[in-house]
């Protein structure tokens, strides 16, 4: 689950905030001494749940932060993603542990830090196993497809000879040449994005290509990556399956252009 817009405004105040909130609890419990009611270690395992809660909630900061823009996003990258996952994942363990372990009402703070983002934590996780990538967000691409063309769409990137993929309005433009496959040296970004397809007519005119379930009329099919190739089948649903029936090859040779339908 990535947020956006407003939505991720809001969350990153109010998690600025909560933040704050822990950093302010943690300094006056360690500056204040144990009351003669609590048992000093117990009082220390607190501290230390609050301690481990806040930095959970900093790597929340951390991962809303990278959402901002598909810039920021691909800066952090992989690795930087998933040591943030870890920093959610491993302080709010430890946290949730000693703050059911320690003493005081203010534990209850660490405690219900520490199951808010234990819950936010396994959102993340199943989301990116059902996107099979990491909660980053890239830059929505918009593919020009030549109108009437069915068959497969292959896009290589990471070709230093080939030009760069134009932006427009954040939007990377994949312009299709008739032979379905575009070469290009911008590299394959990661992550979360709403991508658009059209039929592209010489003249300039577009018209929108659905992607959808099955039975519900789509055009869209197939779509897959893998470190440096972008596949997806442009055609009606029987097209699809046919093309997948009769193992309809993949990548193509560019001189292909029987694709284009009379």
């Amino acid at each position: 689950m990535v947020l956006t817009g407003a939505l991720l405004d809001f969350a990153l105040i109010l998690l600025v905030l909560w933040f704050a909130l822990l950093c302010v609890t943690c300094w006056r419990l360690a500056r204040t001494t144990t009351p003669n009611h609590e048992h000093p270690l117990r009082r220390r395992l607190t501290i230390a749940g609050m301690a481990f809660s806040t930095v959970a909630v900093g790597s929340l900061i951390g991962l809303h932060l990278s959402w901002l823009s598909p810039a920021i996003s691909q800066h952090f990258g992989v690795a930087t993603i998933r040591i943030l996952a870890l920093l959610l994942f491993w302080p709010t363990l430890a946290g949730l542990i000693l703050s059911i372990t320690g003493s005081g009402r203010l534990r209850f703070l660490g405690l219900g830090t520490c199951l808010i983002t234990g819950y936010w934590w396994f959102t993340l996780l199943m989301t990116s196993a059902i996107s099979m990538g990491p909660p980053m967000v890239r830059h929505p691409s918009r593919f020009l497809i030549p109108d009437g063309y069915v068959g497969w769409v292959e896009i290589k990137y990471g070709e230093s000879n080939a030009p760069s993929l134009p932006i427009a309005s954040g939007t990377l433009i994949c312009r299709i040449p008739d032979s379905g496959l575009l070469r290009t040296s911008s590299s394959l970004e990661e992550g979360w994005a709403k991508d658009e397809y059209f039929y592209s007519s010489n003249e300039g005119s577009v018209r929108a290509l659905r992607e959808t379930g099955w039975g519900s009329g789509g055009m869209i099919w197939g779509g897959s990556n893998s470190t440096d190739d972008q596949y997806f089948y442009v055609g009606t649903e029987e097209q699809y399956h046919n093309a997948v029936t009769i193992n309809e090859s993949r990548p193509f040779n560019e001189s292909k252009k029987d694709r284009i339908l009379p």
